[in-house]
């Protein structure tokens, strides 16, 4: 005899129907619920826009389409070449805006 006069048996399916359960001995089913299947987000992302990412995948998969695990080198270049551009552009622009301040100071201080 256990705890409260439980078999052993009964015990361990209460402790294994907890288990199951996601919350441990004693959680409502309402908790439960809150804590397995009203989750907002998975990982980072929506679970809505997750649930869509993985039909799609698995759609793919089952069609026999390849899985990549080597981004396409056009892409990789393009990519790369976008971000030098924008970092080259925002350097610019703190450039003129540096200057346009500067010179404006610098007018206001000559008699």
């Amino acid at each position: 005899m256990t705890e409260a006069g439980q078999q052993p048996e009964q015990r361990v399916s209460e402790l294994r129907r907890g288990l199951m359960g996601g919350r441990g001995v004693g959680a409502s089913p309402a908790e439960v619920t809150e804590h397995t299947r009203e989750r907002p987000m998975l990982g980072a992302v929506a679970a809505p826009v997750e649930r869509a990412l993985v039909a799609g995948q698995a759609d793919h998969v089952r069609a026999g389409g390849p899985i990549d695990t080597i981004p396409d080198p056009d892409r990789v270049r393009t990519g790369r070449r976008r971000a030098a551009i924008s970092g080259a552009l925002g350097a610019l622009l703190v450039r003129a805006i540096g200057a346009r301040l500067l010179r404006s100071h610098r007018r206001r201080t000559r008699p």
